[in-house]
């Protein structure tokens, strides 16, 4: 999950103060290149995010990663963002849930604002959220001719093969698809405030070379305000429509197989 500030709002004194007071729990760095911006428009047609590359100035600060010593836990800190991934190193680790990761980037948030005060600097406004799930996933049954499931078990968007078709099943395939956000909090006047983004697309699974899907779910929503509880707001929202819409594209088919059960 991520909280996203003005470019160029994280400069060097606030980035080594941060260092220094998580370093107990994240002994462990990596310079990584910087992202680029994240920007959702809606009055005029706006590209599927693809590759993009960036080219950074001389001077300009590295997104550092922040890790933890088991290597599950990763903040990512550059000029104009904060974020905290949970990543699966063992199966043996439970996932921490959505509750436990909000509250620990609420406890991170802090002590970043306490970086930008002890600067006499004050911290700036979120002007964007994103929570993004990575769900790799088995269908139900054998594969076809040593390629992957089809894609129709998994993603209730994409339809079967048709019987006697000319084509024999896809050796793999690929799906992205995206949804505007409507906005609901006070001022928002229905508008839309981010989306939702879905890319289903084959994989395997180590260490066995099994082949899967990777069904990635991103949701980005703009805060209705300033203030923090706005971006927390912001947030939520985001991981509301992650996890719904999840559900929503996934077939009943797989609800059955991990136990999902509708809510009354």
């Amino acid at each position: 999950m991520t909280l996203q500030f003005p470019s160029d709002a994280i400069e060097l004194d606030v980035l080594a103060g941060f260092l220094t007071a998580v370093r107990s729990e994240f002994p462990l760095t990596e310079r990584q290149p910087t992202a680029p911006r994240m920007h959702e428009q809606f009055d005029v047609p706006q590209p599927q995010p693809g590759f993009e590359i960036t080219l950074e100035p001389p001077n300009a600060l590295p997104r550092t990663w922040l890790i933890s010593s088991d290597g599950v836990r990763l903040i990512q800190l550059q000029t104009d963002r904060i974020s905290l991934n949970w990543r699966r190193a063992d199966d043996a680790v439970p996932y921490p849930r959505y509750a436990t990761l909000r509250r620990d980037l609420g406890r991170y948030l802090k002590t970043l604002r306490r970086c930008f005060d002890e600067t006499g600097r004050k911290m700036p406004p979120v002007d964007l959220t994103e929570v993004t799930y990575v769900n790799p996933i088995d269908a139900p049954g054998p594969s076809r001719g040593g390629g992957h499931p089809e894609l129709a078990k998994i993603v209730n968007r994409v339809r079967p093969r048709p019987r006697k078709s000319f084509l024999p099943h896809a050796e793999d395939a690929q799906v992205q698809a995206r949804w505007r956000i409507p906005g609901n909090d006070v001022g928002a006047g229905g508008r839309p405030v981010g989306r939702l983004y879905m890319t289903a697309a084959p994989g395997v699974r180590p260490p066995t070379g099994e082949p899967i899907y990777v069904m990635t779910l991103v949701g980005r929503v703009i805060p209705a305000g300033n203030d923090e509880s706005a971006a927390w707001r912001a947030l939520d929202t985001a991981h509301e429509w992650v996890v719904l819409g999840f559900k929503d594209l996934t077939t009943q088919d797989m609800h059955e197989l991990w136990g999902l059960r509708e809510k009354e």
